[in-house]
């Protein structure tokens, strides 16, 4: 066994007298279990996103994990959580054993905090993008979004960016007013000889964590891409020879796949994009866009109005 993760739902009545100070009344999601192999992939960050999932499905206020920290190999989890804007919150006694306890607040967002920290907190008054992406590269990047026509994910296989909640988007386009917490909706480009009017969809909505351009050196630019991109070192050094002055490095999260894809005629028929191209990378879409493209490709998905 790789890892385990146990979730348990809590309500308002909750008692929660060993736990100093005192919890307040509040629909919470128990991390009950949370125990990983380390590894060099990021199974640890998957079930971060499992747990994000289900504190949005049951639609809790709160999640919380206790964590003995006489352990070393607890302290990794630690900091992986610190990271997603979990906060020590106080102590909970056992038995005479006391247990660090961490809580991360949802449904509000903390504009001192990273896009990162707030996760899956997102506001929703930010730049709205279309980000195409070749088929080749789509699923084995966003997995979460395959299509019902591909082969089933082997997320056992030793490739990191699959588990990353985290990944990371490479392009050469010269847009650069790109912001951290701007929201990105992935295009998959239909397979060359397919008909892409039809075979080229919207899946996927990420959410920007950090860009970076203007690299100095090599070394900065594979260590910014290191095992959140699906290029091997071999393509990330082609790229660099190929145009390092232009190249633009989007770490992203992601958010949510699409319930229904909608298809390049979507973007023609709703005026997006002008017939017969597609989207150019970091295209921008209105509110108006985005909203009916989340409503058409039945997607919920909470934001945040500021």
């Amino acid at each position: 066994i790789l890892g385990f993760l146990y979730l348990k739902t809590e309500y308002e009545d909750e008692n929660y007298s060993d736990i100093i100070p005192t919890f307040t009344p509040k629909k919470r999601l128990k991390i009950g279990t949370f125990k990983v192999e380390t590894s060099g992939f990021r199974l640890g960050e998957r079930f971060v996103k499992i747990i994000f999932d289900n504190a949005l499905e049951r639609n809790v206020d709160e999640i919380y994990v206790t964590l003995f920290e006489d352990r070393p190999e607890l302290k990794a989890l630690e900091d992986l959580l610190t990271v997603w804007g979990f906060e020590r919150f106080g102590e909970k006694s056992t038995n005479g054993k006391k247990e660090a306890v961490f809580v991360k607040h949802l449904g509000t967002y903390t504009n001192t905090l990273s896009v990162k920290q707030n996760f899956p907190n997102v506001l929703l008054n930010k730049q709205k993008f279309i980000v195409p992406i070749l088929a080749k590269y789509h699923t084995t990047l966003l997995p979460d979004s395959k299509l019902n026509t591909e082969n089933e994910i082997d997320f056992l296989g030793k490739e990191p960016h699959k588990y990353a909640l985290q990944k990371v988007y490479i392009s050469w386009s010269s847009e650069r007013n790109i912001n951290p917490g701007d929201i990105l909706i992935f295009y998959r480009m239909g397979e060359e000889n397919s008909n892409k009017k039809y075979t080229s969809v919207l899946t996927t909505i990420g959410i920007v964590d950090r860009i970076k351009f203007g690299f100095s050196t090599k070394e900065e630019f594979l260590s910014t891409c290191q095992n959140r991109s699906v290029f091997s070192k071999d393509d990330l050094e082609s790229f660099w020879k190929k145009g390092r002055k232009n190249l633009l490095v989007v770490k992203f999260i992601y958010a949510k796949s699409f319930s229904k894809r909608l298809t390049l005629e979507y973007l023609w028929n709703n005026n997006i994009v002008s017939a017969p191209n597609g989207p150019r990378p970091f295209m921008r879409i209105n509110n108006i866009q985005f909203q009916d493209i989340l409503v058409q490709s039945n997607t919920k998905i909470k934001f945040i109005k500021e």
